[in-house]
C-alpha cells in the first residue's frame, strides 16, 4: 500500500494505551481536519497547527492530500478510534478509516502538542 504522509512524526520512548481510552478533544480536532480535507480548506490546518506544522503544510502538500484522501472520504467512510500513544512532548492518536466505495483501509495518525496539531498523516 502506498504511504501518504502529510507530516513526518518520529516515534521514540512511546507506549500504547488501550483502545478504550477516550480521545477527548483529539476526536473533535480529527473530525475538523477530515472535513477540511474533504472541503479543500487549508486554512483549518493553519489555524489548528503548531508553527512547525504550519511551515510543513505547503499548499502543494495539502492539495495532494485533498486529491488523494479527500476523494475517498467524500464517497463515505467509517472511522474507528484505535488508541493513544503518549510521549513526553505530546500525544499520538490513531484511527482506522474504512471507505464505503473501496475495500482499502487507512490508518490516520494525529499528533497533538498542547492541543495543537503537530502532525496528521495517513498510511
Amino acid at each position: 500500500m502506498r504511504n501518504f504522509c502529510i507530516a513526518i512524526v518520529l516515534f521514540s520512548n512511546c507506549y500504547l494505551f488501550g483502545a478504550d481510552d477516550s480521545p477527548g478533544e483529539a476526536k473533535n480536532i480529527y473530525g475538523v481536519l477530515l472535513q477540511a480535507i474533504q472541503d479543500g480548506d487549508v486554512s483549518v490546518f493553519q489555524e489548528l497547527g503548531t508553527e512547525a506544522f504550519k511551515k510543513q503544510m505547503t499548499p502543494e502538500l495539502f492539495h495532494s492530500a485533498q486529491v488523494e484522501i479527500g476523494a475517498r472520504l467524500r464517497g463515505g467512510y467509517t472511522s474507528s478510534y484505535l488508541g493513544k500513544i503518549s510521549k513526553s512532548n505530546g500525544d499520538i492518536f490513531l484511527w482506522k478509516i474504512t471507505t464505503s466505495k473501496n475495500t482499502d483501509q487507512l490508518l490516520a495518525t494525529l499528533v497533538l502538542e498542547k492541543n495543537k496539531v503537530a502532525g496528521f498523516y495517513f498510511q
